[in-house]
Parts: structure tokens; sequence; C-alpha cells
């Protein structure tokens, strides 16, 4: 599958060069419960947008921008399944030098899992660092969760259950 985010510096300007995608899981190559921390991640609803200003001075990249998408979360709290908008900053400084030009897709001598490669700028693992570092790993789906509770497991959120508190005395009669 070709990489959508692998950039030939020759394309690139002096200055600023704009850069937008709009993005499938598949071409990212991300998968469904893919983050080991957290297996609360379902996945992506809709697309991933990235929007990247790639600077050049000289021999220098700089790359600013934001990564967002919609994933599917369960609640670590109430198990309940929600969904959340992700807006990720990125940013990211290359130091280009003269090699001998490479094709995409093949596998350099040291790869070090994205950055320069002679004249490519592979951006995919920036992209997907920052799709995983923005997911929590116990993730809420609402900052004043409840949760379950523990005797019965019915949803603390939707009110109170019908069970009696640990070390609450019932009346005589109840």
């Amino acid at each position: 599958m070709k990489n959508p985010l692998n950039i030939p510096l020759a394309s690139l300007k002096q200055g600023q060069n704009k850069l937008t995608f709009r993005l499938q899981a598949r071409d990212l190559e991300l998968r469904p419960r893919e983050i080991a921390e957290n297996p609360s991640f379902e996945f992506f609803v809709g697309p991933v947008n990235v929007a990247l200003v790639i600077t050049r001075t000289g021999l220098r990249l700089l790359v600013t921008g934001s990564v967002s998408y919609r994933a599917r979360l369960e609640c670590a709290i109430c198990a309940c399944e929600y969904e959340w908008d992700f807006d990720e900053p990125v940013t990211a400084e290359f130091l280009s030098c003269d090699e001998e030009p490479e094709e995409p897709g093949r596998m350099p001598e040291r790869d070090d899992g994205g950055g320069l490669h002679g004249n490519w700028l592979d951006l995919l693992p920036m992209v997907r660092d920052a799709i995983h570092l923005a997911v929590p790993i116990a993730p809420r789906c609402r900052p004043d969760c409840r949760g379950l509770c523990g005797e019965c497991g019915a949803d603390l959120n939707k009110g109170p259950c019908e069970c009696v508190p640990t070390g609450t005395v019932r009346a005589r009669g109840e």
C-alpha cells in the first residue's frame, strides 16, 4: 500500500508548504484494538484529518499542524460506549542532508521508523504516534461519571440503585 504521508523533498518549496490529508484507518495501517495500553480504544468513526505546514529553510524542515479524528471508546468507569473528538497538535523538526535518493517503499539500511530517508520525508510514524498518545488509558464518558454499583451492576449515572449501601442498618420491617 502506498504511504500518502511519504513526501518527496523535491516537492517542498522554500518557506511554508501547506498540506492536508483526509485518511482512513487503513491508510494509516491502524487496526481496531491496536493500542495495547488502552484496550478500550475501539475504532475510528469517520476519517482522520491531517493538516500540516512544512516550513523549509535550507536543509531544515519544521513540521507543525494537527491530527483530528473521532473515535469510539469504552468508559473505564461505567463500561458504556461513547464517541470522542480528538484534535492533537503535532510538531517535529528534521534536518536533511545530501544523500543519494531512495525510492519510496524501499527499506533504508537504517530505518528509525520515520522521518527523513534520502529525499523522502515520512510523516506516517509522527501521525500514528499522535493518535496513540492522545487516547487516554482510562477514558471516562464524562468527568463526573459515577460508574456501576459494585453489588448489582446498575449504572449509577442513570440514578441510584435499589441496593442497600454496605454498613447501613435497615430499620425493622424494611
